[in-house]
């Protein structure tokens, strides 16, 4: 599967999980430290129509993305076409060249792949946080995972962005790796 059929895939399989969520699961807490599940998805649908913008070639934004989740009454269909668009970016844009971002430029090889680990990733966040089953496709946790695993992450760890390394045995599954690398207890 390629990186663009994988981030369509992890859009469609969160759907599931976000159509069912509604204003009472905002303030709900997640494993990300000090972030409700609001502040989760403003994060995670913010990143993607930020880099949705740069895919169309307009400057990378900040960090922040302002309050996309409003009244939370359309979670389902604001996550749907904030999804749609996304991958419709990267189709076309292609993964040619470099996309530069507010926190860096990437190989838009690799640029991809951060935008499928954070609707990936952090789904399961959601998930946990909200109490609702969400399994992490192991074909897409492994394109991640290969990401991750091959660039240093300590600055990200000494910024917050990341807590430390939880430990995980080397036979689990590739998406508890994954999550143990980015500071998640799987």
């Amino acid at each position: 599967m390629d990186a663009m059929d994988a981030l369509e895939l992890a859009w469609k399989q969160g759907a599931e999980l976000i159509g069912g969520m509604g204003p009472e699961d905002l303030s709900r807490p997640t494993p990300c430290a000090g972030w409700d599940v609001r502040r989760l998805l403003n994060h995670t649908l913010g990143e993607a129509v930020m880099m949705t913008e740069v895919n169309h070639g307009r400057p990378g934004g900040t960090d922040d993305h302002g309050d996309l989740v409003g009244d939370g009454l359309s979670l389902g269909a604001l996550w749907d076409d904030t999804g749609r668009e996304n991958v419709a970016s990267w189709h076309d844009g292609g993964v040619d060249g470099d996309r530069a971002y507010f926190y860096g430029t990437f190989p838009a090889g690799a640029a991809v792949i951060v935008n499928l680990g954070e609707v990936l990733v952090h789904s399961w966040d959601v998930a946990q946080g909200t109490g609702r089953a969400y399994t992490i496709d192991p074909e897409l946790a492994a394109m991640v995972d290969g990401l991750w695993r091959a660039v240093p992450l300590e600055d990200k760890r000494a910024h917050g962005v990341l807590g430390p390394e939880v430990a995980v045995a080397a036979g689990a599954p590739v998406a508890d790796r994954l999550l143990g690398l980015l500071g998640r207890q799987p």
